[in-house]
């Protein structure tokens, strides 16, 4: 398993999560939809071939939290591991790339349009280039993969700012890397991104698509 892929999660628990949405749909919405979109990232991770090694990186133990599902999917669960999401970043790429990964991917849970084909297209974009990146409509990025670890990519970064994607960008080329990046994606932070998605044409998935109607947003 020479290429690996990773998704970043939360626990999805009441207000502890997308707390934004939260504001405007509650707690118990906006939890219930980040479990949606987590599984949704699963389902697209989980058709992958089975030659790609899969892992979910969980942003912190939570008792209770179940990922038997996943498990019998054919992830492997850990707990990431630093202070900032530059360095549980980090860590994540670090840790498989130590398992053998010869290409590594990372991808975040709410982004409802991420497909198991872009993923592909991620791993072939890594035949040419030393890293990819995909794009996300708020300056963030849903997925960035790599073929060895290029740690100053995760330092003296705005995590959680519209400055992410560009300041990532400007090191990329700072250290001489090349780069293909990906379609540009909505993740999923408030209710306009909410009202935005749906509005976009395409492809939704079901599951997503029918509870935000039934929450008439």
């Amino acid at each position: 398993m020479s290429s690996k892929v990773i998704i970043f999660v939360r626990a999805p628990l009441q207000g502890k999560v997308k707390t934004r949405l939260a504001r405007t749909l509650g707690n118990e919405k906006a939890a219930e939809f980040y479990r949606l979109c987590t599984e949704a990232t699963i389902s697209e991770v989980s058709r992958l071939s089975p030659e790609v090694g899969k892992y979910i990186f969980v942003a912190e133990p939570v008792g209770g939290y179940k990922t038997d599902y996943a498990v019998h999917h054919g992830f492997k669960i850990y707990v990431q591991e630093g202070e900032s999401l530059g360095q549980r970043l980090c860590n994540a790429f670090n840790r498989v790339f130590e398992n053998g990964a010869q290409k590594a991917i990372v991808v975040a849970s709410d982004v409802p349009d991420l497909t198991t084909g872009i993923i592909e297209e991620a791993f072939s974009s890594l035949d040419k280039s030393d890293v990819v990146i995909g794009p996300c409509y708020d300056g963030g990025y849903y997925m960035i993969g790599m073929k060895e670890l290029h740690e100053e990519l995760f330092q003296d970064i705005s995590w959680g700012t519209d400055k992410v994607f560009q300041q990532t960008l400007a090191a990329i080329r700072k250290n001489g890397i090349t780069v293909e990046q990906l379609p540009v994606l909505i993740d999923i932070d408030t209710e306009i991104d909410l009202r935005r998605w749906v509005a976009i044409k395409g492809d939704k998935k079901p599951t997503l698509l029918d509870f935000i109607r039934n929450m008439n947003v």
